[in-house]
């Protein structure tokens, strides 16, 4: 391709980890956190002069106007005393008095390491007064707000009250609209116009076990990418998947950490317990996930569990006759058949055949095919749903249920089938025509018909893969279908936040629309990325190959703010159901299946490839 490619330099790209706060707790600094657990243990009055001591030992900031104590427990609401002063010290024995003096107290184990455990917060400044319906993330200079890094003093009726900086991670808070809204459900429908409101920053710190944790926009500090992190990431989002699976197969589909609740958001009606909202489409992901799982570790421990979620899978299925005749299959669910659905089921159902050699579902495998051929008009549209709400759909009513994503979805099937499945007698010359002329009406056609469904960010990684998995065979080798790939892959590094220009560190890897967004860390793009990066292998594009691959490093940094581990679950009512999922957003605390299996699909296939290197063990400072 003769086009400019973006800023390939390695500074753009490399050690993101040291623009954010670097922290290593000290002994000294341990010590002071025994210290606080003893105060609070001891039954009687904390003996100030230790707490003195043990603080000017330590590496902490000594001088600051406020500080912050919190508790946190699961199954307690959190406990937490603010004390204003001029020395950490200080604020800290009065916190420590003051908490012992609480009536639920006595609710918390302290003397728990693991059970209960321990938030400070440093104010250095004192807060400035501010107008909340003047303040904003999308507002520039002195009147911006940074959810995450900015917390909120409401002063009124005779109390203060706070909003940490880092309560928007604990209280799954992305926009300002959230925010104003998580006051009013606290604090009545008139707090934005009762209270006056005074803005802060803080630092941050949470104990883990016998240590302390820096804290950044609520999640313990990011540190380097190394294959140790991405493999706890794997390890803990498939243990999540596979030990929340229900007796006939399906994934748990969403769950939200701060509610311990599994109500979607998007479906609040539908009761979690006897009538949960479910997505086949992804359900099908989740086994794909279990199958790179698999692959990479040559596990066999999760086939069981792959195979009762085929098994559930193969339940959704309906059998028609073509108009030539024959027969052939789609996945029918929620009373509609999806391309997407059949796609990805038939992609899923192709790795476990590649994976196992199992033949059980090879009728199944070339029935969805036959059907996803049938699903490609002349024009080379698909047809994005052959059911809606249990009614067929004519040809002429195809647009008013376009998908921009079903089609790549499609494709990724009719790859993996073509790949693994077909042999020389069997690939005939109307499926390539078919193919190809999908992908032309994908390439040349959809951006005219449909240019109003495409963004500045290009999202259809499936189709991406697809390309790159059809690429194995000659006579999908063309410029257009790799061009239309990089295409869409200079454009995501494009829009990707740099380690020189992020507004703020932890943004570095994450995508945007427009730059200033809110971060926007996200698996699936990182797939098709991926899919590109192997492409420029195939075809030794040495250029795209380095910028690829250092945009893949950043962004698999990036997408680790989103990941549950032990040491990020203080504040959840039940770290047991949270650990191992991978949020949606940085500072919301939603997860579904999917948003696990993109990430550590991502990780996979980095580690699965195997030429992408990822360092073993963080680089020397």
């Amino acid at each position: 391709m003769d086009v400019s490619l973006p800023n390939t330099e390695e500074a753009h790209f490399a050690a993101p980890e040291r623009k954010l706060p670097r922290f290593l707790a000290s002994a000294a600094d341990n010590a002071l956190l025994s210290e606080l657990r003893s105060s609070l243990t001891g039954g009687g009055k904390p003996d100030r002069s230790r707490i003195r001591a043990a603080v000017e030992a330590s590496g902490f900031r000594q001088d600051c106007r406020e500080v912050a104590l919190i508790l946190y427990q699961a199954g307690e609401p959190r406990l937490m005393v603010v004390r204003r002063t001029d020395a950490l010290w200080k604020g800290l024995g009065r916190a420590v008095a003051a908490m012992l003096r609480h009536p639920r107290f006595g609710n918390f184990n302290t003397h728990d390491l693991d059970r209960c455990r321990l938030q400070m917060d440093i104010l250095p400044e004192k807060p400035k007064a501010c107008d909340i319906r003047r303040i904003g993330m999308i507002i520039k200079g002195d009147r911006h707000f940074e959810i995450g890094l900015d917390g909120l003093v409401l002063v009124g009726k005779g109390k203060r009250n706070y909003f940490l900086p880092g309560d928007a991670y604990v209280r799954s808070v992305m926009s300002m609209r959230q925010l104003r809204n998580h006051l009013v459900r606290g604090y009545g429908d008139t707090v934005l116009d009762d209270y006056a409101y005074f803005r802060f920053t803080s630092e941050s710190y949470i104990s883990y076990g016998g240590t302390w944790l820096r804290l950044y926009r609520g999640h313990p500090v990011n540190g380097a990418l190394t294959r140790a992190r991405l493999e706890e990431a794997v390890h803990l989002g498939l243990a999540h998947v596979h030990d929340n699976m229900q007796p006939d197969g399906r994934f748990l589909y969403y769950y939200d950490s701060a509610k311990d609740s599994r109500r979607d958001h998007e479906h609040p009606r539908r009761d979690p317990d006897k009538n949960p909202y479910y997505n086949i489409l992804r359900h099908s992901g989740g086994i794909l996930a279990c199958l790179y799982y698999a692959r990479l570790y040559d596990d066999v421990s999760l086939l069981p569990a792959v195979r009762a979620a085929i098994d559930y899978l193969m339940a959704q299925t309906r059998s028609y006759t073509t108009g030539n005749g024959e027969k052939a299959l789609y996945v029918y669910y929620n009373k509609k058949a999806k391309l997407g659905g059949s796609g990805i089921a038939l992609y899923a159902l192709v790795e476990y055949r590649k994976l196992t050699g199992d033949g059980t579902h090879d009728e199944a495998i070339h029935l969805l095919a036959r059907h996803l051929l049938e699903q490609i008009t002349e024009s080379g549209e698909f047809m994005y749903y052959n059911i809606y709400l249990d009614r067929e759909v004519e040809g002429d009513k195809n647009a008013g249920h376009f998908n921009f994503f079903y089609p790549g979805e499609a494709l990724c099937g009719l790859a993996g089938y073509h790949r693994h499945v077909l042999d020389d007698r069997t690939r005939s010359a109307p499926f390539l025509e078919a193919v190809h002329r999908a992908m032309h009406f994908l390439m040349v056609d959809r951006p005219k018909i449909r240019a109003e469904h495409y963004t500045v960010l290009p999202s259809d990684g499936w189709l991406m893969m697809a390309i790159n998995e059809f690429w194995e065979e000659p006579a999908f080798r063309k410029d257009l279908y790799c061009d239309s790939v990089f295409a869409d892959a200079d454009a995501m590094v494009r829009r990707m936040y740099r380690v020189t220009d992020a507004p703020y560190p932890d943004y570095a890897g994450a995508f945007y629309y427009k730059f200033d967004d809110y971060p926007y860390a996200d698996g699936a793009r990182c797939e098709g990325l991926m899919a590109a990066y192997e492409l420029a292998h195939k075809i030794g594009d040495t250029a795209r190959i380095t910028l690829y691959e250092r945009a893949l490093r950043l962004s698999a940094w990036a997408t680790l703010h989103l990941v549950n581990t032990p040491a990020s679950l203080y504040p959840f009512r039940n770290p047991a159901a949270a650990v191992g999922g991978i949020r949606f957003k940085y500072t919301r605390q939603w997860f579904r299946v999917d948003t696990i299996q993109h990430v550590v699909s991502f990780y996979m296939k980095l580690m699965l490839h195997g030429r992408c290197p990822i360092e073993i063990e963080p680089p020397a400072a």
